[in-house]
C-alpha cells in the first residue's frame, strides 16, 4: 500500500494533519518519506520545456536495461 499523508513536525514528533481511521493497524510498522512541502514542486524548475514528451519516448526506447540501471552508469561515468 502507498498512501501520501501530510503531516507537521511539532514537539519532536511528526503528527499527521488529517484522519487516518480504518487504514493503518494500531502498532503497524510504516516507512516514512519526508519532503519539505515548500520544496515539493520545485524539482520542475529546472525541466526544459522545449523538450517533447516524443522526445523523451524515442531517447528511452534506446535504453537498454532498466532506466535505474542508465541513471546509475550514467553517474558513474562523471
Amino acid at each position: 500500500m502507498r498512501e501520501q499523508i501530510e503531516v507537521i513536525y511539532e514537539n519532536g514528533v511528526l503528527r499527521p494533519l488529517g484522519s487516518f481511521l480504518g487504514q493503518f493497524h494500531e502498532h503497524q510498522h510504516l516507512t516514512v518519506t519526508v519532503e519539505d512541502a515548500h520544496e515539493a514542486d520545485q524539482w520542475l524548475l529546472d525541466a526544459d520545456p522545449t523538450v517533447k514528451l516524443e522526445a523523451v519516448r524515442h531517447a528511452l526506447s534506446k535504453t537498454s536495461g532498466t532506466i535505474a540501471q542508465a541513471v546509475h552508469a550514467e553517474r558513474a561515468e562523471r
